[in-house]
């Protein structure tokens, strides 16, 4: 069955293609890259074209503004397309990849003991992934996600290069559902929508 994705940036397409794929669907095109606001933006006529295209559409919490979860659901897709899967990530995307609390420290080279066993109820998801980062035994790990002395970015100079090879090779969305409500919400709605229309 083909679908469409509709995203913020480069890992939710890498997600939302890993998604898929264990659900048995396959992704026909990827649209947005361009941040929340575009999502937002958009979203209508997607929700309109899932009649003829199956879509999943995704939003980090945090990106929004707004007080909980099912209230951006209902203020942005009042009206839902069966065939529109619209997830609202609590809190953002890195939940659901710390929410692999095994594959996530094999990767980065450090003790699952030291990886949050509730992510969703982490402040700064990224921050943690990039703190989790920081105990890491490889240097090469530690050069890639971990901002440099002195930067002000969040993140190292290869964080989305490096977390999108975590996704595709070694991420476990089974295994994270368990530690993750949104991320097992956002595949129980991909099970169904496969289910229902057959394919």
């Amino acid at each position: 069955m083909l679908i469409r994705l509709l995203v913020e940036g480069r890992l939710d397409e890498a997600v939302g293609h890993r998604l898929a794929a264990e659900c048995g669907l396959v992704v026909e095109q990827v649209y947005g890259r361009q941040g929340w606001v575009f999502v937002r933006a958009k979203i209508a006529a997607f929700n309109q074209a899932a009649q003829f295209t199956p879509c999943i559409a995704m939003v980090d919490f945090m990106d929004t503004g707004m007080s909980c979860p099912p209230g951006v659901v209902q203020n942005w897709v009042p009206d839902p397309h069966p065939n529109m899967v619209f997830r609202v990530v609590v809190r953002e995307l890195e939940s659901w990849l710390l929410a692999d609390r095994q594959g996530v420290a094999t990767f980065l080279q450090t003790r699952e003991r030291y990886v949050p066993t509730a992510p969703e109820e982490e402040d700064d998801p990224k921050r943690s992934l990039v703190n989790l980062a920081r105990r890491s035994r490889s240097g090469r790990i530690r050069t890639a996600l971990v901002p440099r002395l002195g930067s002000s970015a969040p993140v190292g100079p290869s964080y989305n290069p490096l977390m999108e090879r975590f996704i595709r090779e070694s991420w476990n969305p089974i295994a994270a559902r368990n530690h993750s409500p949104s991320l097992d919400k956002c595949l129980t709605r991909l099970e169904e929508l496969r289910a229902r229309l057959g394919g």
